[in-house]
């Protein structure tokens, strides 16, 4: 209860801070892994599409979501390393299912093949208009477009409830959904968003989850060192994971005016070095996301059957 406590602190007086003091240093700059994006100005949803009633009271999913300094990039010698780091970050959140972290092939289950069959997919609206129902046209990745029974703008992404029929030839309108139904119905991982931070304080303040984020572990190598079947997490409903840049989370909490006079073991409920005994002198962050999430692949899965039961 006291980190809570602290934390509702943080966010208070960051509220009261003037914004004009927030950061722009680059080891500031935070980015969050979870396909749609959660800035502070949220673009306006198509009126057309809308949430049923029944998906906003479905039983709320724990979530894990991990958050990367951004400064990361600056280590790299090209835009051609950039982008290949970048797209190392996005393959570890796919690979361990993190709800809130583009590029090379995820291999996700959402990144469907033409061939595949899968009740949900994802798509983009067109300007083709249909001519013998009322809706509108969406590629899916299929080798034809399939309508949908809403008229949307084009270029809006959507997910797709695709029916019964597995052989892709019926003509009938398709129902555009929720894009968490897949995970809430079919329990399928259905990828991650991204948001941007622009400090670690920030990363609390824009949860874009109800209630916020109720447990939170920075890594360093400066962390406290347990074996991974020996750590033991409380039961949560929105964990956070946050990985420091090239000098680390301390820096980024330093030069966060909104966490003036704190240090990182006052913003985070568990302070952990993932890797001890390394060979390297130092680990590169995208390393670090790999090494880290298998880490907590077992705690977190005891955290959540120990609240399941």
């Amino acid at each position: 209860m006291g980190k809570k406590k602290k934390r509702l602190e943080i966010e208070a007086e960051a509220k009261i801070n003037n914004p004009e003091n927030s950061q722009t240093d680059a080891e500031s700059n935070l980015s969050f892994l979870n396909g749609d994006s959660h800035n502070k100005k949220k673009k306006k949803k198509p009126k057309a599409v809308k949430e049923n009633d029944t998906e906003a009271k479905a039983v709320e999913i724990p979530t894990v979501s991990i958050a990367i300094a951004g400064s990361i990039i600056d280590n790299a010698q090209s835009l051609e390393l950039a982008t290949r780091l970048a797209g190392q970050i996005a393959r570890a959140a796919t690979i361990f299912r993190i709800d809130e972290g583009l590029l090379p092939p995820l291999d996700a289950p959402h990144h469907l093949r033409k061939h595949e069959w899968s009740p949900y997919r994802e798509g983009i609206t067109l300007k083709e208009r249909a001519t013998s129902y009322v809706g509108t046209m969406v590629d899916v990745g299929l080798d034809k477009n399939i309508l949908v029974d809403q008229v949307l703008e084009p270029g809006v992404r959507v997910t797709v409830a695709m029916g019964t029929n597995p052989n892709f030839d019926s003509d009938l309108p398709c129902q555009v959904v929720s894009s968490s139904k897949p995970r809430e119905e079919a329990g399928k991982y259905w990828g991650y968003k991204v948001r941007y931070a622009s400090n670690i304080s920030s990363i609390f303040i824009d949860c874009p989850y109800k209630g916020g984020y109720d447990y939170l572990i920075g890594t360093s190598e400066h962390g406290l060192i347990v074996n991974s079947s020996q750590l033991t997490l409380p039961a949560f409903r929105h964990l956070l994971i946050a990985f420091g840049g090239l000098s680390g989370l301390e820096k980024s909490v330093e030069e966060d005016n909104k966490l003036k006079g704190k240090n990182v073991h006052d913003v985070f409920d568990l302070y952990l070095n993932t890797c001890p005994h390394q060979g390297s002198r130092t680990i590169r962050t995208e390393e670090a996301v790999f090494i880290s999430l298998q880490y907590f692949q077992e705690p977190i899965t005891r955290a959540l059957q120990g609240a399941a039961s």
